[in-house]
Formats: structure tokens, sequence, C-alpha cells
């Protein structure tokens, strides 16, 4: 059957879970769904393919061939070896999007396996868990191929925002919001250990409540930087302490010890 002009050919590398909740969610008469999966024999990946309107294909050149957006969706370990499993079926009328968790460095490193194709390339940075939005996940893109993704996108309902023009951009922000994110977490992994063994993990939780304010990051951000370029080698010492108490206790200090590091690095170059 000829598609319509319009219709959207996309196409994922990799039909696991986060595909496969995306996929789900396209309106169907607007897009025309393709995978390629290594492991299509997977009873798992075939029903979130049957489920999503996904035509599961045999090889990378298939998928191109089918294809004009293709989404890379494996892991940020594999994802300059899928680039370059793709590269010789790449051609100009392509956008290769690769929408790993993966640093910048790695988003650069696919850039340069794709752009010599004439395909363009986008960074897509996913910032919040598939499964619970589906297609509507924001996804940050940046790359010569993000402006053009986006408009797709717009056309699908999908939550896809440009933030830039360089590939790595887009990764930049998931990876640097993420060390705050998983750091706290392990602050509070850390702390909430040693506060168990001394009997007080209610008061030491009770007494964080509303501090910091994080209604506003930029505010919180330069109040921070500020204070420890100003008194860091103090609240350094502060956190040596901090990191003998957690030792009593018989948790190794690694975040303590780490953030004294850093406070003291804050007040030496400032």
């Amino acid at each position: 059957m000829e598609l319509a002009h319009d219709v959207v050919r996309l196409g994922f590398v990799g039909m696991g879970e986060a595909a496969g909740a995306i996929a789900a969610g396209l309106p169907a008469s607007a897009v025309a769904l393709c995978a390629f999966d290594a492991r299509a024999d997977d009873q798992a990946v075939r029903e979130r393919a049957a489920a999503g309107g996904v035509t599961l294909v045999a090889t990378p050149a298939e998928l191109a061939e089918r294809c004009d957006v293709i989404i890379a969706l494996t892991s940020g370990s594999s994802a300059v070896a899928v680039a370059e499993g793709l590269a010789g079926e790449l051609r100009p009328e392509h956008v290769y999007a690769d929408w790993n968790s993966a640093s910048p460095h790695t988003k650069r490193r696919v850039a340069a396996v794709v752009e010599p194709t004439g395909a363009r390339f986008a960074d897509g940075a996913v910032m919040a868990a598939v499964p619970a939005h589906g297609h509507r996940v924001p996804v940050l893109l940046s790359g010569d191929g993000a402006g053009e993704l986006h408009g797709h996108g717009e056309r699908l309902g999908m939550n896809l925002r440009v933030v830039g023009p360089q590939p790595g951009q887009a990764a930049a922000i998931k990876m640097l919001r993420s060390l705050i994110v998983k750091g706290l977490e392990s602050l509070v992994v850390e702390c909430a250990a040693a506060a168990e063994y001394y009997g007080v993990e209610d008061e030491v939780l009770r007494s964080l409540d509303g501090t910091p304010d994080t209604s506003d990051w930029r505010a919180l951000s330069a109040y921070l930087q500020a204070r420890v370029r100003a008194h860091g080698q103090r609240r350094a010492g502060e956190l040596d302490e901090v990191a003998r108490t957690l030792a009593d206790a018989g948790v190794e200090p690694w975040l303590a010890e780490a953030a004294a590091r850093r406070m003291r690095w804050a007040a030496e170059t400032s």
C-alpha cells in the first residue's frame, strides 16, 4: 500500500521498553513504524513491536530503506558501534537520532560517523522515564538534524525541544542534571546509613525540611557557589569531621571526602 506523502517513516534501532512505549502512543494515521533489533527472536521484542504497530525488519539495510528518520535506543556503550553498523546504509535524506544516555563525547563520536554519509544527526536526551510518558516523554535535541526531527515530532504529538546546534549539547544537559539528581540520591543513602547507626535518622531528615529552597535553581546555584568560594576552606574542615562521623559508623565516607575536596578546590580557585 502506498503511503500518504505526509506520513513520517520512522524506524528504531532497538525494540526495547523505551522504543515500545514511544511507538505505542504515536498516531497510526501519521506514522509508519519499523525497527531493527538483533534480538528479534525474543518474545518480548516481538510483543512490543506488535503492540506498537511496528514492523520488525531483518537487516539495518532494510531499516534504512524503509525509513527517513531513525532513532537509536540501545545503550550508551553500543551507540558508536550501532551507528557504524548503519553508516553504509544512510543517505542524505535521512535523519539519524541517538537517544541513548551517553556523554557528549560519545554523541560527538556518533555524529562523526553519521555526518560523512550526508545524513543529519540529532543528539537526543530523554529527560524522564519513558514508560510513564510514552511518546510524550520530554526529549532535548541538538545537532544539525535537530530542527528537522522537531518538525516531525510536532506532527506526531511528541514533546521535543531543540537546545542547540552542536552534537553533545543535549547530552551535556542530561549528564550534568544527573550529577545533581543521582548525586543527591547517593548523598541521602550515605547520610541515612550513618544516621540509622546513631539512632537519629528521623531528626536528621526533619531538620532538612525546606532546606534548601529549590524553587529557583538559578538563584540557589549563585548563592551556593558564592558561599563555597567565600567559606570553602572552613566548610571543607567541617566535612572532614563529617567523614570521621561516617567512618565511626562503619560507613565509607566517599561523598563526604569528595565534597571536602571540591570545597577546597573552589576556595583555592576563586
